[in-house]
Parts: C-alpha cells; sequence; structure tokens
C-alpha cells in the first residue's frame, strides 16, 4: 500500500494564493477586453481577428494555475512510503567553558590570561572538521554565549566578543558552569561523544565542582582542565 507523506503540511495553507490568482486573471482579461473596446467598435469587435486566441490565454491561464498548485504541494516536501532511518553521528559536541572573571586580565600572559585563553580557544576550533562547538563564559554564574553549533565564523565572532564585562557578577562558580553545560547546552544524544573543555585561573567559590564534574563523567562526557596563568 503506497503511503504519503507531507513532511510540511503547513504549506498547504499557501493555496489561497490559487483563488486569487484566478481572480486576478479573469481580471486582467475583462480589462484587456475593455482596453480593445475602447479602439474597437463593439459591433466589429467579434469580427476581426485577435492577434493572440482566446484559447491560448486559457491555455496559458491553465499552465500558471497548474504550475502554482504544483510548487505549492512541492513546498510540502511530500514522500512515498517513508522509512525511518538511522544516521550514525561521527562528529563531537565540543563545549568550552571560559573564565571571565577580573583575574583573567594578569599579563603574566602576553596581553593577558583572557585574550591567550580566546586565542587558544580559535586555534583549536581552526583544527575541528565536522564537530558541533559551543561557548559557556562564567565566573560568579554561567551565561551560553553559543550554544552547538556548526557554524564556526559564529562561534568566533562570539568568541571574540567575550570580555571580562560578559558576566556581571564576579567570581569563580566552576561548578555551576560545569552544570550549566549539562543542563543547557549538551543533549542526550550519543553521549560518548562529548567534550567539555574547562579554561579558567582560579580557586573555586564553593560550588562544588568535583561533584559537577563527576557527574558529566556519569553522562560519559570528557572533562578537560586548562589552568591559564597557575
Amino acid at each position: 500500500m503506497n503511503i504519503i507523506k507531507l513532511h510540511d503540511i503547513n504549506m498547504l495553507y499557501f493555496l489561497w494564493i490559487v483563488p486569487v490568482l484566478i481572480g486576478f486573471l479573469v481580471y486582467a482579461g475583462l480589462m484587456r477586453k475593455k482596453a480593445l473596446l475602447i479602439f474597437i467598435e463593439a459591433k466589429i469587435f467579434d469580427k476581426i481577428k485577435i492577434s493572440s486566441s482566446r484559447n491560448k490565454r486559457r491555455w496559458k491561464a491553465a499552465f500558471i494555475l497548474t504550475a502554482t498548485i504544483f510548487i505549492i504541494l512541492g513546498l510540502t516536501r511530500p514522500a512515498w512510503n517513508p522509512k525511518p532511518e538511522t544516521i550514525e553521528r561521527r562528529g563531537r559536541d565540543v563545549v568550552f567553558l571560559l573564565d571571565v572573571s577580573k583575574s583573567m586580565l594578569a599579563e603574566d600572559l602576553v596581553p593577558n590570561r583572557l585574550e591567550r585563553a580566546k586565542l587558544a580557544i580559535h586555534d583549536c576550533v581552526e583544527q575541528l572538521q565536522g564537530d558541533r562547538v559551543a561557548l559557556v563564559a562564567f565566573a560568579g554564574n554561567a551565561a551560553v554565549k553559543c550554544p552547538l553549533t556548526l557554524d564556526y565564523g559564529f562561534f568566533k565572532m562570539m568568541l571574540n566578543d567575550i570580555s571580562t564585562e560578559s558576566i556581571a557578577r564576579g567570581g569563580t562558580m566552576i561548578g555551576d558552569a560545569i552544570r550549566k553545560v549539562l543542563n543547557e547546552v549538551l543533549d542526550n544524544q550519543r553521549k560518548e561523544f562529548k567534550d567539555i573543555i574547562l579554561i579558567t585561573d582560579g580557586e573555586d567559590h564553593d560550588s562544588f565542582p568535583v561533584e559537577a564534574a563527576k557527574k558529566s563523567r556519569r553522562t560519559r562526557c570528557q572533562n578537560n582542565c586548562d589552568w591559564s596563568g597557575r
């Protein structure tokens, strides 16, 4: 038994265009006849031959209407006897967890710790191919600056905008940042393809980072830490 499934059935709403188009074609035909009557007397109008026959105009209108209907049906993405297909995912989900506390402005690294960390992330992304990346900035709390994406250009743009002003509250809450990643960034698909890269220079302020890291390990996330400037 053949089954037709429309993947985007909402596109059928555009069928309202068809009656509007019919009305327009009828109106255009009436206006054409009215324009001809201005130059030709009504008595001889039906006796002379017009260069474009009525049949040709009707066929043209029918073609336009048919094409419009098929375009709208095509937009619904119809499929015959669709079968689910499992696609093997090969790329990884890499989340960069970047400390933006005030201490990252220390200049023991040139030009400072934060800019060197951003440069390191940029260089890392340059080596990736087909992996989704995300960016989370944290200090006294955490914020998702870039969700998981394959758009490396957008990721780099968000990375360039990161500063110590990106998070208003001061501090270094590493545990809260890791939990932010687990709850709002990473999904439940193929847990073995997840990496959290933590870049920080400070001691945690009682946010229980070890417990958060253990929780991430239970979800098979790979944790990598870089302690900048220490």
